[in-house]
Order: structure tokens, then C-alpha cells, then sequence
């Protein structure tokens, strides 16, 4: 099968296009998601329809298109000697599906389904196998060896085709089995017929029995119901009497362990009490220690505050001395400041005040200069083309003679050429005295212009000078203004800082009183800390005794209590002996009555099971006869199912030993030219799994890198294309390859380019679909798809829009 044309209208992001296929290697370019894809998808769904679609029939149609327009996918293909063309299209504003196909001229087959048959009859495969054969995908590629090996083989039995020859034979062995199972059955049921009717005999003795058993049982059970009753009333009393004294005894219990709690909480405040009045003498004692404690903390404080006037009279006196440093130094910059002040002052004098009136007057008479001098070269250019104007006229004039034309009239000079000669040379000479006129006047005016402009920057100059020398003789002032404000500020400050040292109390500060000072008061703070704690302790004194008195209240309460419990005890004198007695024989004649119970429900149950089981035997015995023809008719669906199972199998052994040397034949050939002869052998183990020689070797395909691995992956599945095609009876086709240089250097892509070129004899077209840019040179024939700012692709053939 080989491509001819296609023609695509609004078909996903096609707007419109037309490709006519040669016998090349044709490379389909274009970035990701611009619709590279789309023309491939587009041939397969002119073939097959919507089935071969990634997506629904709603996005088939492109959205840039019209309710009322037309999605159209028109293919011309041959197989053989003859050519064929199929129409397929969605119409109108539901998207109705039309398809149509012809052999040459000639209409063959028209509707969805007719047409869908004629062409998996003309191929010799349906959708799936066509895509299987001629279209070969990167992610595809992976999957024939990262697969886990009953996986792989299964995925290369579906590429082949094997997979449906699989579901042919299990199908049929399924139906053996079915056959065989149901004879089996039926031959047990006619075997059973004489055993069937001694069991319908016996059954209906055994009937008899169940009836007589169930009676017996049931007034069993009735006896047993009422003795149970009896014993229950007197066990019933006897259990309310346990219950009571289970009472009595869990709460005498509690009460003897209160009683116990009570008496251990009594000894902890005891010893709380005598620990507490323990305290009494040491906080005495530490409070002796305290009597004058106010007078130490006073002189402390006094030691304090004289220590703190030592160190403000030692900062006093060092600021007065650096700030008595500073006003120094401000005098200096101060005399400074006024020097420099003097200085710009008498500068300030040699620029006139009208300095900045004076530089404008002289700029704007320059500007006038040279307004003056521009309308004067304009007017001496003027002068320069009028004179050339005149002078090629005359030169004209004398040259055609008394033939020439005027210009304004257009009638001939005649006889009038000498007195127009005559005036065109007057004219000229008027205009070269004006001319020479004007050339005075210009180096006039240029010289003139000249001086201008030296007085102007001269002025610009002094006004520029004058300008910087009052900007720094402000600074100047600026700076005096600053100094002798801060020498008064200073002036002041000294003043203050010795009037603060002429108040202040400058006693010496004694260091070693200051000290043992402040180690007694360190030690009479531990007594304080300790009388305090004491006497938040001695504070729980009262509270400890209150407790003691309440507690041994409580005490004799609880033991008045425990008493009563006791008494009420003794007075119910529970027999447990006897209850025991009596729950067993409660439980006794419980175990009894649940016996017989269960003995009559299982004679009842019997009764029902046997009379059902009858009944069905009777209905079993009814249905041999029609079993009977059933067994004869299964019988001969076995045998043949069995004969065409064993075909089945045989011809799939036959195929599958001959398809996997045939992989592998096509495939090293294939390596060998894709490799320019490093490796030349490829095999498929009896797993399927693809192995590589190389130094006289066979490794797993695993072992070699991405870019080889994924070679040898594409020289298989291109050897399953070629063996799928021959099968189909189909000698010379075409093969997509969408996206396989992905892992490939450019050194091997030139060398798979040119292997594939070689298959012409096998695959005269081959498409290449890819985003890598750098093929545009190497393909024979270059399809670009490129993205538009309205939406939709445009298709572009070896640099021509298509």
C-alpha cells in the first residue's frame, strides 16, 4: 500500500491542506503540540473512522470552524497496479458522518459500516493491525523491552496478531470443556436412573420415621419445659438474697478501708503539728537577729548615694575637659571660616552685579547673528541654482539652436534666439554682481558673529564664576554663622558643668565600710527570707488542728457505720451452699429443655429436608428421558470441538516458529546498516527477549545504552511492520515513525536516515515525525507544521505553503 495525496479540511488544528506523497524519506517537523500528529491521525481516520481517534467525535472537527462547515479528510492510495480514494467527512450543524470509497472512477462501497468492511477486507486487517503495521511510536518502542518477559510476549503475540489466534483457540477450548463437562453430567444423571428409585423408596420409609420422631420429641420437650419452670421460681428468690449480700459485703469493705484511710490521714497531721510547733524557737531567734535592721539597710543606702556622687563628680570633670578641647577647636575653625569668608568676599567684588543681564543681552544678539546669516545663505543659495538654472537653458539653447522651445510659451525661439541669447547672459551677470554681493555680506556677518560669540562665552564665563563664588560664599557665612553659635553653646555648657560640681557634696566614699555593710546585710536578708518562710509555715498551725478535731469526728462516725453494715449482714445469713444447690439444678434443667428443644426442631427439620429431598427425586426421575437426547447431541459438539483445537494449535506453533527467526533476520539487518556494521546480529530468545552480538556475544539488549537499546528496539518493531505487511499480502508500503530520535547523537541519526532510505525496496515512503529541528536537511522531502496567532496550523512542503 503506498500514499498518493490527502487533502485536509478542519480536521483538529488543519485548517486546510494538500500533500501528495513520493516514494522518499519525508520528514514531518514541527514543534510539540502543533499538530504533527494531525496529519497522521487524519489518514487513519479517512481509512477507519472514529475508532482510530484519541478523542471523541466532537473534537475531531477543528473549533476555529462553522457550524456549517465541513470536516474533510480526502485520501488517494494504490495497493498493487490500482489506485483507490476515500471521502470521509462530518457535515452540517450535528457533524452527520459521511463516508464514501472508490476504485479509480468508480464508486465501491458507500455508508460507515460497509465502507469499514471493505477496507479491513482490502488490507487484510482492521484498525488495530493497521496501526500495528505502519505506524511506530517512541513510547511503543520502550515497551518491547522494559516489559517483564509473559508481558512482553504477549504485547508482540497482539502486534502480530498471534493474540487473536490465542483468543480463537482458547475460545474453542472453552467450548470443549463446556461440552465435555455437561456429556460428563449428563452421563452421571442417566447412570443414577436405577439408584434414583430405590432412593425415592427409601426416602419414603424414612419419611414415615422422621413423622413419629418429631412427635416423640416434641412432648419431650414439653416435660422438660415445665420442670424448668418450677426450679426457676425458687432460684429466683435465692439469687435476689445473693445479690443483697454481695452488697452488704463490697460496702463493708469500703467502710474498713475509709476507716483505714481515716486513721493514716490522723497520724500525718500529728506529725505535721509537732513539726510545725518545732518551728517556734529558731524564728525567735532569727528574729532577734533583726533588730536593727532598718538602721543597717539607712547605711547601706547613705554608702550608695555617696558612691554614686564620687563617680557624677569624675564625669563632670571629664566632660568639662573635653568640652573646654572642643571650644578650642571651634575658635580655630571659627577664625578659619572668617579668613576664608574675606577672601571670596573680595573676589565677589571684580564681577559687575549686571553680570547675568549683560550675558543674556549678547547671547540673544548672537542668535539674531545667526537668524540673519541663515536667511542670508538661503537667499545666496537661491541665487547659486538660479544662475545654474540659466546656464544649462543657454547652454540648451545654443546647442538645438533656433529649433529650441520656450519654456513658458512651448513654441519654437525662431528668429528671436540671439535677442533671447542676449538677455538670458544679461540675466546672468545681474545675478552674479547679487551673487558677489551676498558673499560680501556673509563674511560680514561671520566675522561678526565670530566676536559675538567670544563676548558671549566670556560673560557666560565671568556670570558662571560669579555664581559658584556666592554659592561658597554662602557656605562661607554658613560656616561662621555655625562656629560661633557653637562656642557660645559650648561657653554655656562649661558654665553649667561647674556650677553642678560647685553643689555637689564631695566627702570621700569609704570602699571597705561600704562593703562589710552590705555582707551583714546580705546575711540578715537569708534571716528575713527564713522568719518569713516560718511563719507562712507556722500560718497552716490552726488550720492543721481544725483538721485533727474534724477527722477524729469523722473517724467515729464511720465506725458506727461499718458497725450497722455488720449487723444487717449477720441478719440476712445468705446459705451459699444452698444457692449453689439450686443454680445447678436451674442450670441443670435449663441444659434439659434447650436439649429437647433442639432434638424436636431437628426431627421437624428432618421431616421438611426428607419430604423435600423426595419430592425432587420424583422430579429428577421425570427429566432422564430429555437427558438422555442431550448427551448425543453434546457428545458430537465435543469431538469437534476437540479436532478444531488441535488444528488451532498446530498452526500456531507452525507460525510462531517461523515469525521469531523472521523478526530477527529483518532486524539485524536493519542494526547492521543503522550501526554502519558495529552490531550485525539481532535474536529473540523463546521468551522474547532481544538480545545483540557483539564481540561474537549475545547480551541483553538491557546491557547497552539508551540510544542502542532504543535502536534496537526501532529495527524490531520496523521488522514487525515489514513481516505484518508481507502477511497481509501488502509487498510495498509506507511506515510512520513518530518521535524515535529522542535518545539518538546526530552521527546515529544520519545513519538510521540512511538505513530507512535503503528499505525503498520494502517501504518505498517513509515519514519521520519529529520536533528536532536539525532534520530539516537530512529528510528528501520536508512537511513543516507550524502554529498560527489565529489558532490553527499551517502546513508548509519544502518551504511552500501547502
Amino acid at each position: 500500500m503506498r500514499l498518493l495525496s490527502l487533502d485536509i479540511s478542519n480536521f483538529r488544528v488543519i485548517k486546510s491542506t494538500r500533500l501528495v506523497f513520493p516514494d522518499r524519506v519525508i520528514g514531518v517537523i514541527g514543534p510539540n503540540g502543533a499538530g504533527k500528529s494531525s496529519i497522521i491521525e487524519a489518514i487513519a481516520w479517512a481509512l477507519y473512522g472514529n475508532q482510530v481517534a484519541r478523542t471523541g467525535k466532537d473534537e475531531i472537527k477543528s473549533s476555529f470552524a462553522g457550524r456549517t462547515e465541513k470536516c474533510e479528510v480526502n485520501l488517494a492510495f494504490s495497493i498493487g497496479e490500482e489506485k483507490y480514494r476515500v471521502l470521509r467527512r462530518l457535515s452540517g450543524a450535528t457533524d452527520r458522518a459521511e463516508v464514501e470509497l472508490y476504485r479509480g472512477d468508480s464508486s465501491e462501497s458507500v455508508g460507515i459500516s460497509e465502507t469499514k468492511d471493505y477496507i479491513s477486507q482490502l488490507l487484510g486487517m482492521d484498525w488495530r493491525g493497521f496501526l500495528t503495521s505502519f505506524l511506530a511510536r517512541q513510547q511503543e518502542l520502550n515497551a518491547l523491552t522494559d516489559l517483564q518477559p509473559s508481558r512482553r510476549k504477549d504485547h508482540l503475540a497482539g502486534m502480530l496478531g498471534i493474540e487473536r489466534l490465542d483468543k480463537a483457540i482458547q475460545k474453542v477450548k472453552l467450548d470443549g470443556r463446556l461440552f465435555s463437562e455437561k456429556v460428563t453430567f449428563l452421563q452421571r444423571q442417566l447412570d443414577l436412573e436405577p439408584q434414583l428409585k430405590k432412593a425415592i423408596t427409601e426416602l419414603t420409609d424414612r419419611l414415615a420415621e422422621a413423622k413419629d420422631r418429631e412427635e416423640k420429641q416434641a412432648n419431650l420437650a414439653q416435660a422438660a419445659q415445665a420442670e424448668h419452670k418450677a426450679i426457676a421460681e425458687s432460684f429466683g428468690i435465692l439469687q435476689e438474697e445473693r445479690t443483697r449480700s454481695l452488697q452488704l459485703t463490697a460496702s463493708l469493705q469500703a467502710q474498713e478501708k475509709t476507716v483505714a484511710n481515716m486513721k493514716q490521714q490522723q497520724a500525718g497531721l500529728q506529725q505535721e503539728k509537732e513539726k510545725l510547733e518545732a518551728l517556734q524557737r529558731p524564728m525567735a531567734e532569727a528574729r532577734e537577729r533583726l533588730k536593727d535592721y532598718d538602721a543597717v539597710v539607712r547605711k547601706v543606702e547613705d554608702f550608695k548615694e555617696a558612691r554614686s556622687r564620687a563617680a557624677l563628680i569624675e564625669g563632670l570633670q571629664r566632660q568639662s575637659r573635653e568640652t573646654q578641647q572642643e571650644n578650642e577647636q571651634v575658635k580655630r575653625d571659627l577664625a578659619a571660616s572668617r579668613e576664608n569668608l574675606a577672601v571670596l568676599e573680595k573676589s565677589m567684588a571684580g564681577i559687575p552685579p549686571d553680570i547675568a543681564g549683560k550675558s543674556a543681552e549678547s547671547r540673544q544678539a548672537l542668535e539674531q547673528a545667526r537668524d540673519e546669516y541663515s536667511d542670508l545663505k538661503a537667499q545666496r543659495d537661491s541665487l547659486q541654482k538660479e544662475t545654474e538654472k540659466l546656464t544649462e537653458q543657454l547652454e540648451a539653447i545654443d546647442e538645438l539652436g533656433p529649433d529650441s522651445v520656450c519654456d513658458r510659451c512651448l513654441r519654437p525661439l525662431g528668429e528671436d534666439l540671439p535677442e533671447i541669447c542676449a538677455h538670458f547672459q544679461k540675466e546672468l551677470s545681474q545675478l552674479a554682481g547679487e551673487a558677489a554681493g551676498a558673499d560680501k555680506k556673509l563674511k560680514a556677518m561671520l566675522e561678526r558673529g565670530r566676536l559675538f560669540k567670544l563676548e558671549t562665552e566670556k560673560l557666560e564665563k565671568k556670570q558662571k564664576a560669579g555664581s559658584e563664588l556666592s554659592i561658597k560664599a554662602e557656605a562661607a557665612r554658613s560656616d561662621v554663622s555655625r562656629n560661633e553659635e557653637r562656642t557660645k553653646g559650648l561657653e554655656v555648657k562649661l558654665a553649667d558643668i561647674a556650677e553642678r560640681l560647685g553643689k555637689i557634696d564631695t566627702s570621700a566614699f569609704d570602699e571597705k565600710a561600704f562593703r562589710q555593710a552590705s555582707e551583714r546585710l546580705e546575711a540578715m536578708e537569708a534571716d528575713r527570707l527564713q522568719v518569713s518562710q516560718m511563719e507562712g509555715s507556722l500560718g497552716r498551725l490552726p488550720a492543721v488542728i481544725d483538721s485533727m478535731t474534724e477527722l477524729d469526728h469523722n473517724l467515729m462516725q464511720a465506725a458506727a457505720e461499718m458497725e450497722t453494715t455488720r449487723e444487717a449482714l449477720a441478719e440476712l445469713d445468705f446459705d451459699v451452699a444452698r444457692f449453689q444447690q439450686l443454680k445447678d439444678e436451674f442450670e441443670r434443667t435449663q441444659t434439659d429443655w434447650e436439649k429437647a428443644r433442639t432434638e424436636h426442631l431437628r426431627a421437624v427439620k428432618e421431616s421438611e429436608l426428607t419430604q423435600k429431598e423426595l419430592e425432587g427425586k420424583q422430579e429428577q426421575l421425570k427429566g432422564f428421558e430429555k437427558a438422555a437426547g442431550e448427551l448425543e447431541e453434546n457428545r458430537s459438539a465435543l469431538y469437534y470441538a476437540e479436532k478444531l483445537g488441535g488444528l488451532f494449535s498446530e498452526y500456531r506453533t507452525r507460525l510462531i516458529s517461523s515469525i521469531r527467526p523472521t523478526l530477527a533476520s529483518l532486524s539485524s539487518q536493519l542494526m547492521s546498516e543503522m550501526t554502519n556494521g558495529k552490531y550485525s546480529m539481532i535474536e529473540l530468545d523463546d521468551k522474547y527477549n532481544l538480545r545483540v552480538l557483539d564481540y561474537g556475544e549475545y547480551f541483553e539488549v538491557e546491557r547497552f545504552s539508551g540510544g542502542e537499546k532504543d535502536l534496537a528496539n526501532l529495527c524490531l518493531r520496523l521488522a514487525i511492520s515489514q513481516a505484518l505487511t508481507d502477511s497481509a499480502g501488502l509487498q510495498r508500503s509506507f511506515i510512520i515513525l513518530d518521535e524515535v530520535f529522542g535518545s539518538q547523537d546526530s552521527e546515529r541519526r544520519d545513519l538510521i536516515i540512511k538505513a530507512l532510505g535503503n528499505l525503498k525496496a520494502k517501504f518505498p515512503q517513509v515519514f519521520l515525525i519529529t520536533h528536532i529541528e536539525e532534520l530539516k536537511n537530512k529528510v528528501e522531502d520536508l512537511i513543516e507544521v507550524r502554529p498560527t496567532a489565529a489558532g490553527w496550523s499551517e502546513v508548509i512542503v519544502n518551504g511552500i505553503a501547502g
